[in-house]
């Protein structure tokens, strides 16, 4: 993974924690392993940074959804 990657999977993880405060950093990163359907041990960077950024679109998605009209 790049250096550039790295900070873009860093920033998802950062606004993961911003809209999940109630979570421990462990169960955040756990979390988006889960997601990424992959046990947190063998989950790649790239998966993870792709399944962060798919959950946080989905969110905005449902969060947009009701506004719609």
């Amino acid at each position: 993974m790049s250096a550039s990657e790295r900070t873009d999977l860093l920033a998802a993880l950062t606004e993961l924690s911003q809209r999940y405060p109630h979570w421990r950093f462990g169960q955040l990163v756990a979390n988006v392993a889960g997601w990424a359907d992959a046990h947190l041990w063998d989950v790649e960077d790239a998966q993870m940074l792709a399944a962060a950024r798919a959950h946080l679109e989905a969110v905005a998605q449902r969060e947009e959804a009701p506004h719609r009209a």
